[in-house]
């Protein structure tokens, strides 16, 4: 069995290393415990190869040496050694030899070679400092920069993060970290904060939850990691991060989701869960660029998806009719529109809507994104062979009586689904289409029959995400004739519209949150009819008679007329769809 000699200036010991992988640190809960107040909590972990073991830091506060160097990565041959703080560590195969007087010498010179790492957290930061001017944070430039700067403009960026957007309810202490087993890995104590890394980590999530950030990106570049945040679909830069400490990020987010450290090459994906006063669950994907590996990792909050249909933000009339839908027996409703605007999220809450008490609701999704109690999930895998035609196939034998396809990406699919709604089932589904009436041409153009679609279908929605106005920046302006004549709103008796600022708040934007806009085509018999013998869109515009409903482009005229957005903002999302 391999064996640790630990040498200290105090004394030494000699511990039989485990089978598999071995963790060192400071807490209880590593494999091999240090006693260094220069370790971190987690320090590093060995992994077995032939011949000895592959050293990897976990983005520790002061680093870990072989060979006198910084490493992040390192193969150890039995007989090497590395240090931790004032901890000399060798590895042998089978026995350690004795200690000599100068194995002890060599811990106690191990500080006038230890160099502090760049810190960019320091344990004092307490105070959230006011956000002075607007949000700007650094970018990679053409000018190159040197460490120091890099470092300084990071420790800016990030304490400017902790006083942005709002106030989520909880401090930084309380985020805690749980593996892809939901397991606590790094807790949010002030014992744990000397790993620079997680340190660095968790002050990110916390600042996308002040921002209400659905996605936090790592992007390598020549100068360091930029970080950018996805907040109400749209990009904002948020720190350059030193090399140094974007790649033991980057570890820390390995270990969590239980990815191949060593795989810098390969498209890696995974998930680890962040525990504030709730359970967050987080998604990520690794890739290779041209500067290092890419990070980006969903965020997958149910705080702030909506709880009700109410919720939803459709008119009273679409209102009045998708809850019919929803309480139906069978049929079929279709939302569409493209990635992003929210489909699943609406499905989410129309499934809500339903007493799963006394419904057996199955979904089949890819991935699944939120977990929802007394429902049955299953997630696809081509690899073997769960695709969502050969999933939906096998759950039609075990009595649903709700059914969500997350897509309808092939025929076989849409044919299975829309034969399930037409024999007593109601089927939840989405597809990429550009408006309501699209879906119908779409399906049409999957191969599937009219009189399918004529007998299955009772609703279609189109939906798409617009950006709300900050209401504490907004700023509000007489509009022009011009402006209200496109919004077919001339007679209105509207005096007043609002444009977007900028303040602390909204992250210098001027938009916080977003709301849908929504198209809604309820069939009826005239369409039905025409279904079943033209296949042109102006006769199944015409067939489908007064509409009841609003276009997104009317949809999100109204909410310009309440002061909710921006005629810029509507006609940039919607203007094309009309």
């Amino acid at each position: 069995m391999p064996v640790l000699q630990i040498l200290t200036p105090t004394g030494h010991q000699v511990v039989t290393l485990p089978d598999g992988n071995v963790t060192i640190g400071r807490s209880r809960d590593n494999d091999v415990v240090i006693d260094d107040p220069r370790g971190s909590r987690n320090h590093c972990i060995l992994r077995p190869i032939v011949g000895g073991y592959t050293l990897t830091d976990l983005g520790s506060r002061n680093g870990t040496r072989y060979n006198g160097q910084l490493v992040t990565e390192a193969t150890i041959r039995f007989g090497d050694s590395f240090m931790i703080g004032k901890t000399l560590l060798r590895i042998f195969e089978k026995q350690a030899p004795p200690v000599e007087l100068e194995d002890l010498s060599e811990t106690q010179d191990a500080e006038a070679i230890e160099a502090p790492v760049a810190r960019l957290i320091e344990p004092d930061d307490e105070e959230e400092p006011e956000l002075p001017g607007r949000y700007v944070a650094s970018v990679p430039s053409a000018e190159p920069l040197t460490l120091e700067q890099v470092t300084a403009n990071a420790r800016r960026d990030l304490m400017r993060l902790r006083s942005a957007g709002t106030d989520p309810g909880f401090g930084i202490e309380s985020i805690t970290f749980l593996d892809c087993h939901g397991k606590p890995v790094h807790g949010g104590d002030r014992a744990d904060t000397s790993s620079e890394a997680v340190r660095t980590l968790r002050l990110l999530m916390y600042g996308a939850f002040r921002t209400r950030a659905t996605d936090i990106h790592l992007h390598p570049s020549v100068q360091g990691f930029q970080v950018r945040f996805r907040v109400d679909g749209r990009m904002l830069p948020i720190v350059l991060l030193p090399e140094s400490i974007g790649r033991s990020v980057l570890t820390v987010v390995k270990v969590l989701a239980e990815l191949n450290i060593a795989r810098r090459e390969a498209i890696q994906e995974g998930s680890f869960a962040v525990s504030v006063p709730r359970q967050v669950d987080c998604r990520v994907a690794f890739s290779p660029t041209s500067h290092g590996e890419n990070l980006v990792c969903r965020i997958l909050d149910t705080a702030v998806i909506p709880n009700t249909i109410e919720d939803l933000g459709l008119s009273s009339t679409m209102l009045r009719q998708f809850r019919a839908a929803c309480n139906c027996d069978s049929g079929m409703i279709v939302v569409s529109g493209p990635t992003g605007s929210g489909k699943t999220t609406t499905l989410y809450t129309a499934l809500r809507s339903i007493d799963c008490r006394t419904r057996n609701v199955i979904t089949i999704e890819d991935p699944i994104e939120y977990h929802l109690a007394g429902i049955t999930q299953i997630q696809t895998d081509e690899k073997r062979n769960l695709t969502f035609g050969t999933v939906l196939k096998s759950i039609l034998r075990q009595d649903p009586d709700v059914i969500l396809v997350g897509e309808m990406r092939d025929a076989e699919t849409a044919r299975t689904a829309m034969q399930a709604a037409m024999t007593g089932h109601l089927v939840f589904s989405t597809l990429h289409a550009r408006d309501a009436i699209g879906s119908i041409f779409r399906l049409l153009d999957l191969g599937i029959e009219p009189y399918m679609i004529a007998n299955a279908a009772s609703i279609c929605l189109a939906q798409r995400l617009i950006r709300t106005l900050c209401e504490h920046c907004k700023k509000p302006y007489q509009p022009k004739p011009s402006q209200l004549v496109r919004m077919k709103m001339q007679d209105r008796g509207i005096d007043v519209l609002y444009t977007n600022v900028g303040c602390r708040r909204c992250m210098d934007v001027g938009f916080r949150g977003r709301q849908a806009i929504f198209e809604m085509l309820a069939f009826n018999d005239n369409l039905r009819d025409a279904l079943m013998t033209t296949k042109t869109i102006h006769d199944i515009r015409n067939a489908a008679g007064v509409w009841t409903y609003q276009t997104l482009l009317e949809s999100g005229y109204r909410r310009v007329a309440e002061g909710t957005t921006t005629i810029e903002e509507v006609e940039q999302v919607a203007a094309t769809h009309e």
